[in-house]
């Protein structure tokens, strides 16, 4: 798999750099297929257009002191211009023009005016190249009538083959140089970009496979986004995956819990029902039964209630904290005395413990909380506490314990796990009351807590004022 990855990205570097370099071969062949074509007709076109200006220029001008004010346009244009009379003979014509170009040290070899040009030029200006042969130049040449005068604005051209050849073969030489630079540098920026790309194949697979890593690439581009990206992505999947496997685990866990939970009363139910069959009841068979399956209803429904916390519509409101624990512990006024259980309250009777929350999900809270405390106190001993500062409600609730074991802390909050066996017979017990108290605070979003010493366990609760 290796071998075939490292194929692939060599055929990618190869075609990334053999398409690039063609693209080179072609911007350099339509560079040497200009020179030769266009170069040559745009610098006569832009050699024209000076000399349209000249001739608009005298057109405009006035003739007094002609000479002088042509040596002006000449110098200002780096061209020639001569003159004569329109009336004379061609051949006078042809040869002042020419007597007069060989003054100003333009010599020609080709340069003649036929009549068609004369006709013409009582309509429309002339442009005329003369090719001078050996000499390897040419003469651009325009005639304008002014007055009776005809008027030949002359610019030499050098012959541009030879300079266009030397231009090409400087541009082949550069073409090859150019090449081969861009060759290697492709070659390096395809192998960065490809090795970063491998490295991002290999976290994708590795991640496919469950194994949540991270990889650290820089590159200072958008590979470098991406790898971000992905190695979010690989931190938010491990999370979820690890979150998941707690969660199947607490599910088998939980399944397991239930399924003891309920074994023991469907054995006592089955030895009673057989009991009555044998003609062995004393009396007591069916109100054990009944019993049993009053445990098994009460479970039941502690678990229903238990799923449905997640989908529970919250509905808060404001009422005082301290009303509310008296008004249960009143309710369990009995069981405390009967235990000769210690109650102490450190609640301040002229203070108001005023909280804005649900206050169903609070008042199962507190129930389940001080019946956990009767239920265990090995001490004979409750301390509800209730404080007040700037920001919070404080509620606590401690009773003693007959262990203190290092794993209370990781599971007491679990499903069906136990300290000790509960040591009032009057209040029966499911193992899912902290349970419930640890989901329902968290759906209010409530800051929550338990600490363990010195054989004491304490449950604290904050409440936002």
């Amino acid at each position: 798999m290796v071998t075939v990855w490292r194929r692939i990205k060599i055929k990618i570097s190869n075609k990334f750099t053999i398409g690039v370099s063609l693209i080179v071969v072609m911007v350099f062949i339509i560079s040497i297929l200009t020179n030769i074509f266009l170069v040559d007709r745009y610098y006569i076109f832009e050699k024209r257009k000076i000399l349209n200006e000249v001739a608009s220029e005298l057109k405009s001008s006035n003739f007094n002191n002609i000479d002088n004010k042509l040596e002006s346009i000449e110098e200002k244009n780096n061209i020639t211009i001569v003159y004569s009379n329109f009336n004379e003979s061609i051949e006078s014509i042809n040869e002042n023009i020419i007597q007069s170009l060989d003054k100003k040290k333009i010599k020609l070899n080709k340069f003649w005016i036929t009549e068609d040009t004369l006709e013409s030029l009582n309509e429309k200006s002339i442009n005329k190249i003369y090719d001078q042969g050996i000499t390897k130049y040419k003469v651009l040449a325009k005639f304008i009538k002014i007055d009776q005068y005809i008027f030949a604005i002359c610019m030499p051209l050098p012959h541009m083959s030879e300079t266009i050849k030397i231009i090409n073969k400087f541009n082949i030489i550069l073409m090859m140089f150019s090449i081969i630079f861009i060759v290697l540098l492709v070659g390096i920026l395809s192998r960065k970009i490809v090795s970063p790309l491998e490295n991002l194949k290999k976290l994708s697979r590795d991640i496919s496979s469950l194994n949540f890593r991270t990889e650290e690439i820089k590159t200072n581009d958008e590979i470098e986004e991406l790898s971000i990206s992905i190695n979010k992505m690989s931190e938010s999947l491990d999370e979820a995956h690890k979150k998941i496997k707690f969660q199947n685990k607490s599910l088998k866990e939980l399944n397991s819990d239930i399924a003891h939970e309920l074994k023991t009363p469907l054995a006592l139910i089955k030895v009673y029902a057989e009991g009555i069959e044998d003609g062995l009841d004393d009396g007591t068979y069916i109100s054990e039964i009944q019993e049993q399956v009053h445990n098994m209803d009460e479970l039941i429904e502690k678990l229903l209630y238990l799923s449905r916390i997640d989908n529970i519509k919250l509905n808060k409101s404001t009422f005082d904290l301290k009303e509310k624990t008296i008004n249960i512990l009143k309710k369990y006024k009995l069981l405390i005395e009967d235990a000769d259980i210690n109650l102490i309250l450190n609640i301040n009777e002229n203070e108001k413990y005023l909280i804005h929350e649900d206050e169903e999900s609070i008042n199962t809270v507190l129930n389940n909380l001080i019946t956990n405390a009767i239920k265990y106190s090995n001490n004979k001993k409750i301390e509800i506490s209730i404080l007040k500062d700037k920001n919070n409600i404080k509620f606590k609730i401690k009773n003693g314990i007959e262990k203190s074991s290092e794993d209370l802390l990781e599971n007491i909050w679990n499903p069906f796990y136990v300290i000790e066996k509960s040591r009032n017979k009057e209040l029966s017990g499911t193992g899912l009351g902290l349970s419930i108290v640890r989901k329902l605070l968290e759906k209010n979003n409530l800051k929550f807590g338990m600490e363990n010493y010195n054989n004491e366990i304490l449950f604290y609760i904050d409440f936002n004022m």
